[in-house]
């Protein structure tokens, strides 16, 4: 979807809920102007465990598509 796409299905929407709901919905999009995004780490283990490998170590494409 583009933006203008977008902009007319939430029109759209918010057209078929009661007021309460609107002024909810103004409310939440306004707050989302100062909220700063909050990143997460991916993963549960990030920043929790670490490894290494081996200097030595090799694997070919081939051989990690098949573990």
């Amino acid at each position: 979807m583009n933006r203008i796409e977008i902009e007319q299905a939430v029109l759209n929407e918010i057209h078929t809920l009661p007021l309460d709901k609107v002024e909810a919905t103004l409310k939440f999009v306004r707050s989302l102007k100062v909220t700063p995004i909050k990143k997460r780490p991916l993963g549960l283990l990030k920043d929790k465990v670490a490894f290494e490998l081996g200097e030595d170590f090799s694997m070919t494409d081939d051989e990690f598509l098949q573990s």
